[in-house]
């Protein structure tokens, strides 16, 4: 059993996964007893193939599996809409329709999340994507593509991010304005799992803990 608890902070986050497990055929990828983090900013470490993106993907509700996964006491399983409702997923490669413009997908994740112009066209400005959001997603780069879905990302109001290899195919200017969001929501009480294989810059972002998956089991660095 692995536990990591740090000091309280405002807006306080549990997450807990118990009797974790998850296979792909006869292969087995996670299984772990329990695995309990609270609030602040958290990077899970590793190559391609550890599990990085299957823990994700359980976490955010994108894949079946075994066990339980509680936020905030509530159930992944038996209350879906309320437990998805507080996190938000970016995918390490990203996949959206190629026929609909940034602007249409920017416009739905703004209407299902109940979220302001003001606040999208905060963070297009960031990223530098305002010039680009009426062509198709199917003309955009992939450093274009990815800039969008963290846009995405952090469209609403949640409790936890999760995002998966977020450095990859973004210029250095982009990552440098992404760990100063990710400081400024961490700083509003929000909370941050990010994987990466890339080494995070800890003078541009401190985190509260670092994890490897081994055997299958998330342990602390």
């Amino acid at each position: 059993m692995l536990i990591f608890i740090k000091t309280i902070k405002l807006n306080q986050l549990n997450l807990t996964l118990t009797d974790i497990s998850k296979r792909y055929g006869s292969h087995t990828v996670l299984a772990f007893d329990e695995w309990k983090i609270d609030s602040g900013i958290y990077w899970l470490k590793g190559g391609n193939g550890t599990g990085k993106t299957t823990l994700f993907k359980i976490i955010s509700g994108q894949t079946p599996f075994d066990g339980t996964v509680l936020l905030n006491q509530i159930s992944l399983k038996k209350q879906a809409n309320d437990f998805r409702s507080r996190i938000s997923y970016a995918e390490a490669e990203p996949q959206y329709p190629l026929f609909i413009t940034g602007k249409e997908l920017l416009n739905f994740y703004a209407a299902i999340r109940k979220a302001s112009q003001k606040d999208i066209n905060t963070l297009t400005d960031l990223f530098e994507m305002t010039a680009f959001l009426d062509q198709k997603i199917g003309g955009y780069s992939s450093g274009m593509l990815k800039k969008l879905s963290l846009i995405c990302a952090f469209i609403g109001d949640v409790s936890l991010y999760i995002f998966d290899e977020p450095l990859i195919t973004i210029d250095t200017a982009s990552t440098d304005k992404l760990y100063r969001l990710i400081i400024e929501k961490s700083g509003q009480g929000k909370s941050f799992l990010i994987s990466s294989h890339q080494e995070i810059d800890a003078a541009k972002l401190t985190v509260d803990g670092v994890f490897v998956i081994e055997n299958r089991k998330v342990v602390i660095c």
